[in-house]
């Protein structure tokens, strides 16, 4: 409370959206885009195949498809800022051991380690936050969140700078201790609900009616579900929307899986020099901002459904730039066309599934979406690596992917529209 007070001339939502967004820079950014840059010097320092090396990464996946749904449940019990904290705390813990790794298993290890930090402390919990501190304006308050992802690319020509200059151990030790000196004060700012500090969402005073659902205006989804309200977990899981929200997750997250391990080794053995390679890891997230900015803008006013099958043509038409890339100007259309899809969908989602759903279970049902994942995170950088082994390009691999991405267009159309006339003042539903 003492904090709250301290910080109150402006809305305490916008505190949590900022120490989030930071969070996500520095961490998340060493964490998920930065470390495709330890890949090639891991690689020629133990002598492992890339397939050997990319399982981490389908280990990650696979530990955090069981571990996320139950930090989810834990989040919606006790609130997001102790997940956080002691999420950073094991992750940099995990960054300190991984520099003494002297064999595989122990990679595996001090990986599976960050990876379970990381469930904890990386996504679910902000996110579930700042959905419950904003209604009107939550489409762009998750997008400023998810910003933090998108200016994170910057960390990956730092750590290749730290790893020329201190090699790749002495990188992680430097990313251990940023981690937990950057983002564990941070996350003492996390609040878990207003009504339990005197606010209302958007920091509107109690009197007003903004968020009252006028007398009839309630519909239902499938199974007598009315939406207007909150839905429990199990009402959650009985509609058609949950299910076709997860398989709208499926499809794009195999070339991200892929992507984020594999985009530097790819790009260099096509002919990229190392330097732009990792400018162009810091060129997705940085042109990705275009989506999380904009599109969670046009959200808040606009269809999301529609929105988002226009994110996925994007991501489409990038996808295959990338897999055939054969000279350095072919980056600047991958960047344009992926960048913007890719991060409009991290604004986006979140909404239209509190939008459906309501707050109340919000990182359970976020952390069961992590199930989903688990497939694409497990299979697609192990695919990719053995590809490259055994055929020695990853064209094959990426192409592959950018397929599939397509069926995610017909997947979200297939969800029902909310009522004409809906906004987020008026949590109102068309029947599922």
């Amino acid at each position: 409370m003492f904090i709250i007070k301290k910080l109150r001339g402006i809305f305490y939502g916008w505190w949590i959206v900022t120490a989030s967004c930071v969070i996500f820079l520095v961490v998340g950014g060493t964490t998920f885009y930065g470390f495709t840059a330890f890949f090639n010097p891991i690689v020629a320092e133990m002598g492992w195949t890339r397939a050997q090396t990319s399982l981490a990464f389908s280990l990650r996946s696979i530990e955090g498809g069981i571990i996320r749904p139950i930090f989810g449940f834990l989040i919606d019990r006790v609130g997001p800022r102790k997940c956080i904290f002691g999420g950073l705390l094991v992750m940099g813990i995990s960054y300190i051991l991984m520099s003494r790794i002297d064999s595989l298993y122990s990679f595996y290890a001090s990986f599976l380690l960050m990876a379970l930090g990381a469930s904890a402390a990386l996504g679910l919990a902000e996110y579930a936050a700042v959905a419950n501190w904003f209604k009107r304006r939550r489409s762009l308050a998750l997008g400023i969140v998810s910003a933090g992802y998108g200016l994170s690319g910057v960390m990956t020509p730092v750590l290749v700078f730290l790893i020329h200059s201190y090699g790749w151990r002495g990188t992680m030790v430097i990313a251990g201790i940023v981690t937990m000196a950057i983002g564990m004060p941070l996350s003492l700012l996390i609040r878990h609900r207003p009504e339990q500090y005197g606010y209302l969402p958007d920091g509107d005073k109690p009197e007003d009616k903004t968020y009252l659902i006028p007398a009839g205006s309630e519909t239902e989804l499938g199974c007598g579900i009315a939406v207007g309200k909150e839905l429990s977990l199990r009402q959650s899981l009985r509609t058609r929307t949950f299910w076709l929200l997860m398989l709208f997750n499926f499809f794009p997250s195999f070339f991200l899986s892929a992507m984020t391990v594999h985009e530097m080794p790819y790009l260099i053995s096509v002919g990229i020099s190392e330097e732009l390679a990792a400018l162009t890891m810091m060129g997705i997230t940085t042109s990705s901002l275009i989506g999380r900015l904009g599109f969670s803008w046009l959200g808040d006013i606009y269809d999301k459904r529609h929105l988002l099958a226009m994110t996925c043509a994007l991501q489409v038409v990038g996808m295959f730039i990338f897999a055939n890339i054969h000279s350095p100007w072919m980056i600047i259309p991958f960047l344009l066309t992926y960048g913007p899809g890719y991060g409009a969908t991290f604004a986006l989602l979140p909404a239209i599934q509190a939008d459906y759903f309501g707050t109340k279970t919000f990182a359970s049902l976020r952390g069961l979406y992590a199930l989903g994942w688990t497939i694409s995170g497990v299979t697609a950088p192990l695919l990719a690596g053995w590809m490259y082994d055994v055929q020695g390009s990853y064209h094959l691999a990426f192409t592959i992917f950018a397929v599939l991405c397509i069926f995610a267009i017909p997947t979200i159309l297939a969800i029902r529209p909310l009522e004409s006339g809906y906004s987020p003042q008026n949590n109102s539903a068309h029947p599922e």
